[in-house]
């Protein structure tokens, strides 16, 4: 004999299970789960993508995890998000609302709901692109991990004690550890505001709801090393006279370009736009 299934103890609910997301390529679907037994349960939402669509681009907002009361329910919101680039077409998912108790008997299936993924338009003159945005975090993340730098090096200084030895032994052994010291300076100062500019980008352009922050950051971190000396061979070959023009300019002059340079990469891999 088969085994008799339980009733549901849940029940999934949602206004609408065909939605097209925005322009923008971004959209929120609502649910309510309910528990419909006469007990006190903790249930967790849980999205369940079709098969041929990925789990990453959906996420419940706020606690996905709750308590519900004989008869109460709660509404679940799923920020739907798309990566940049995602073909336009239907996606399908649904949400289900599982008992952190007994998973396998307090357990049921949400309806199965429609994303309708746009086509990705040319953008307008006036349409963010996440430039600005990119260039601003990747200053900001970078000059502050460059000042931190600074700030080591006029308060740390490599010892000058020679233990008794020479004048010239002496010399020689204070010189290296200068040479020593600001060699490792000057390249903990490029690998801080590498990893400041990345970050500060990444995250400015996820606060701002950008798409591709993540790749627009690696994209960042791997130009701004060839930039640098290309820099370095040109136009700080040309400001070396000017030591105050170039201590002044060197973060921008290093960080502008390949913050650019990086959003537009990802844009147009991505988009096939600028």
């Amino acid at each position: 004999m088969s085994a008799v299934k339980a009733d549901p103890v849940f029940t999934v609910t949602t206004p609408t299970v065909s939605v097209t997301l925005a322009s923008n390529r971004m959209g929120e679907v609502p649910f309510t789960v309910t528990n419909v037994s006469t007990r006190l349960l903790r249930a967790r939402a849980r999205i369940t993508p079709a098969p041929d669509v990925p789990a990453d681009w959906f996420l419940v907002e706020g606690d996905s995890e709750q308590d519900f009361e004989a008869g109460a329910a709660r509404q679940f919101v799923v920020r739907v998000d798309p990566p940049l680039g995602a073909p336009a077409g239907n996606y399908a998912f649904r949400l289900d609302a599982i008992g952190i108790e007994h998973p396998d008997d307090d357990y049921s299936e949400g309806p199965s709901c429609q994303i309708t993924v746009p086509g990705s338009k040319p953008p307008k003159l006036t349409t963010p692109r996440g430039y600005l945005t990119t260039l601003v975090g990747a200053l900001v993340g970078g000059i502050v991990l460059d000042l931190a730098v600074i700030i080591l090096a006029l308060t740390v200084h490599p010892g000058t004690d020679c233990h008794g030895r020479g004048f010239w032994a002496c010399l020689f052994v204070v010189g290296l550890k200068l040479l020593f010291f600001w060699v490792f300076i000057v390249f903990l100062g490029f690998l801080l505001m590498l990893v400041g500019a990345s970050l500060g980008a990444g995250i400015a352009l996820r606060i701002r709801r950008f798409r591709g922050h993540k790749l627009t950051a690696t994209f960042l971190a791997l130009t701004m090393l060839p930039w640098t000396l290309l820099m370095t061979l040109t136009v700080f070959q040309l400001l070396k006279p000017h030591a105050i023009v170039l201590a002044a300019t060197s973060p921008v002059l290093l960080l502008a370009v390949p913050a650019v340079l990086a959003r537009g990469s990802v844009l147009l891999i991505r988009t096939h736009h600028l």
